[in-house]
């Protein structure tokens, strides 16, 4: 921990990215026998460790590509990486169950795979990649880091709920700390009425158009384009009206909740045109009710969690109440970034992330491994 807070105090001065230094393709078996495809970005000279990146919500393939700027910092997995590799880190990138690399935009999801991503197995791949990169067979790495965006973060506490050696340090961008029917609740109940609250510049209990298009961005009512949904149709939303909202978002969540049993667990979600993963998935986001920050504390590892103020996603307010009494902050540490978002770029949700917040990141993972080991070449075999 002292070698960590030093090298963190201190920080690395280096230029720009490129692209990754040297990409070893792999495919590594998981529990299930299903063939986990990705590669190792190999920085110059020995690796001081290896960080596994673990994606959030989505069919997304190695590189993660959540933005829309045009520019190579959309693939924010791969800008990530090149800055990793930089620092002499070596890095896993995985594709998700069901993402296929490499093909067109429209031909990304395998239709046959996606559906069978489960909440066990996602975690689970997590896990064979974790193995692999610190056995002799794999990577022979002798310091991990794991790196997870939004629910990236869940499937990587799942590793801690399983007994998995505890790695040596846990960085986490916009992730959760709460469980996940509580954030999906926050999602469906409050997300809106809470963002028109932020939008109240006077106090005066009254939300009125011109400030909701004024602030809108400012707050997780960010996600949208416009600010046209979030709009009354008198010019202005009272008290009674934000909370008649509240009712109708908790009015909906029940719907869903007693709508999940008409669905059968290995059913495509949320159909099998544009699936994204099992309904056994989706409804694990309804009924899993145990906090994040539970499952974390079984390591004792470090752990630095990030938050933009603009995440329309995940509220940074509401995951520290959730570690409040469980993860102690002496091994959890909260960095906030005001004015930026989800993937702590400027947009409450996209990328691409803030660069200055990403070298920050990768010095972090850089500090916890302060020793160059030897690594492997070998592919798995």
């Amino acid at each position: 921990m002292t070698l960590l807070a030093v090298a963190l105090t201190v920080g690395l001065q280096l230029p720009a990215p490129g692209p990754v230094l040297d990409a070893v393709p792999f495919e590594v078996p998981s529990a299930d026998g299903y063939m986990i495809q990705g590669e190792t970005d190999r920085p110059a000279g020995p690796a001081r460790g290896v960080v596994i990146m673990v994606a959030g919500t989505g069919v997304f393939t190695r590189d993660v590509n959540f933005g829309r700027s045009g520019t190579p910092g959309d693939r924010v997995f791969l800008d990530l990486a090149a800055r990793f590799n930089q620092r002499g880190m070596a890095v896993v990138r995985f594709d998700r169950r069901g993402a296929r690399y490499g093909v067109p935009r429209e031909e990304r999801t395998d239709k046959a795979v996606a559906p069978t991503a489960t909440p066990e197995n996602l975690s689970q791949d997590v896990e064979a990649l974790y193995d692999w990169t610190r056995s002799e067979r794999g990577l022979g790495a002798r310091c991990v880091v794991l790196f997870g965006h939004s629910e990236g973060t869940i499937h990587i506490a799942g590793l801690a709920e399983r007994g998995a050696v505890p790695p040596d340090l846990v960085i986490g961008m916009g992730g959760l700390l709460e469980s996940k029917a509580s954030v999906i609740r926050w999602q469906s109940v409050d997300r809106e009425p809470d963002a028109l609250l932020m939008m109240d510049d006077d106090g005066d209990g009254m939300v009125t158009d011109e400030e909701i298009r004024a602030n809108f961005r400012e707050t997780p009512a960010g996600i949208y384009e416009d600010p046209a949904p979030l709009l009354a149709p008198d010019g202005s939303w009272t008290a009674a009206d934000i909370a008649g909202a509240r009712a109708e978002g908790a009015a909906w969540y029940a719907r869903e909740v007693a709508a999940l049993a008409n669905h059968a667990d290995d059913a495509p979600y949320p159909d099998a045109e544009q699936p994204l993963a099992s309904w056994r998935w989706w409804k694990s986001w309804f009924l899993d009710d145990t906090p994040n920050a539970v499952r974390l504390s079984r390591w004792p590892s470090p752990l630095i969690f990030h938050y933009g103020s603009r995440d329309s996603q995940v509220r940074e307010d509401r995951q520290r109440i959730a570690a409040e009494g469980i993860l102690p902050a002496g091994q959890l540490r909260f960095v906030s970034h005001p004015d930026r978002g989800h993937t702590l770029g400027h947009d409450a949700l996209l990328g691409p992330m803030d660069e200055a917040i990403a070298d920050q990141i990768a010095d972090q993972a850089a500090a916890a491994c302060p020793v160059a080991f030897s690594g492997r070449d070998n592919e798995p075999g």
